[in-house]
């Protein structure tokens, strides 16, 4: 097993610090060319539909997808390998994230007339690829990470094995999956704004008590993040955690606000863009402040030692929803891309082996299971940031693609 873990940490170092990591960031520039020279007008008039999906509970539901242990266990495992300097290094690949989700999701509604599939603006092939990363993917950093995070926290709040978590997951999570998208907007509608409202308190409350910290905690943040330490890993971890927390240029956002009733591409792009803004500059920043702030090596360890048992159950019974919305949201991205792929007959094979993938990821090891995750998230943005960077590059130039050609 030892061995696997450090052949799969080998891949995922390739694929995030060769690969993903420079083209996030030549992307990221390019969107940010683009929202400037062109106002982040897409063009092409009008795109409404009719949908039950809102622009808002588009929101709810990617954050539900996106609000999850890498808030709180990828925080704290960024500041690990790091130190305080990683959390400059998350702001900076949020920033760039926010430039990429305003692009990825307008263009997702933009382009949802011309190529009917998961990710509109990729030509079929792409989206093939795309698809057939998706499904691996929902199963490991949107299934068997989330449900193993759940677990561990199920455990020390309420001495529950794992498996048995697992079990009581996966059935609760087909209860809600059966009803297909209706069924998951009515539950992330409910459990998004609160889950949010009660972890950002509870952060609060820490950081408040430890304010008279927060100085030094910023000093450390903007002085470290160019030392030794960020150098010889800190940036990176910062980095990939920021992007893993957000998903910006993942395109999994993609997958369900190409369905949005938007009355623009615009406003879906400021959408998209904002909830990059909730999950990483403010959740992250609240976990990166409460564990600095505290002193602590994790987030439960600070809430431990500055609330006591209560905050420490507070936490662990957050990291548990955080996770659980994950799964939920996950799991339409990847039935959407394999009924894509494979037809609806596909929907009731998937949902029946993300429930079984969420008992696998309850009782696996944890560095197992993050290991995968990074490998798939790399493979399916890949395709989709050179598409989105290629879109880009025709809209600034005004091709004809735009619907605006050289007349803007």
């Amino acid at each position: 097993m030892d061995k696997l873990i450090l052949l799969i940490d080998v891949v995922r170092q390739i694929l995030w610090g060769k690969f993903f990591i420079p083209l996030f960031a030549a992307v990221g520039v390019v969107c940010v060319i683009f929202i400037i020279a062109k106002r982040g007008k897409t063009g092409g008039g009008s795109t409404n539909i009719k949908s039950e999906v809102s622009p808002m509970r588009a929101l709810f539901a990617n954050l539900g997808a996106t609000i999850g242990t890498g808030n709180i266990v990828g925080v704290s495992l960024a500041i690990g390998v790091g130190g305080a300097g990683s959390v400059f290094w998350m702001w900076m690949a949020a920033i760039l994230g926010m430039a990429v989700s305003y692009a990825e999701n307008a263009f997702g509604v933009r382009f949802r007339r011309a190529n009917y599939h998961p990710v509109p603006y990729m030509p079929r092939f792409a989206a093939v690829i795309f698809s057939l990363f998706v499904i691996p993917a929902s199963f490991g950093m949107g299934n068997m990470a989330q449900a193993n995070s759940a677990a561990l926290a199920a455990q020390k709040l309420f001495g529950a094995p794992r498996a048995v978590t697992g079990i009581i997951m996966s059935v609760v999570f087909l209860l809600i999956v059966v009803k297909g998208l209706s069924g998951i907007l009515k539950f992330t509608d409910k459990a998004v704004p609160i889950m949010g409202a009660v972890y950002v308190a509870l952060s609060l409350n820490v950081i408040f008590i430890n304010r008279a910290e927060l100085a030094g905690v910023f000093k450390s943040i903007f002085l470290e993040a160019f030392g030794a330490r960020a150098i010889a890993g800190g940036a990176a971890a910062g980095a990939v955690r920021g992007i893993f927390s957000g998903e910006a240029g993942l395109g999994s956002s993609v997958i369900l606000t190409s369905r949005s009733n938007a009355k623009s591409a615009e406003i879906q792009g400021l959408v998209g863009a904002g909830g990059i803004f909730i999950d990483t500059i403010v959740l992250c920043t609240l976990t990166a402040l409460v564990i600095l702030a505290s002193q602590s090596s994790a987030a439960s360890e600070a809430f431990g030692k500055t609330l006591g048992v209560l905050g420490e159950n507070v936490l662990n019974l957050s990291i548990i929803i955080f996770a659980f919305t994950t799964i939920v949201g996950w799991s339409y991205f990847g039935a959407t891309c394999g009924e894509f792929l494979f037809g609806r007959r596909f929907l009731l094979l998937y949902r029946l082996c993300a429930a079984f993938f969420i008992i696998i990821g309850a009782v696996t090891r944890l560095e197992l299971v993050w290991g995968i995750s990074d490998i798939f998230n790399a493979a399916m943005a890949l395709p989709n940031l050179i598409c989105v960077m290629i879109v880009s590059i025709k809209m600034c130039q005004g091709a004809a693609l735009t619907g605006e050609g050289k007349k803007s």
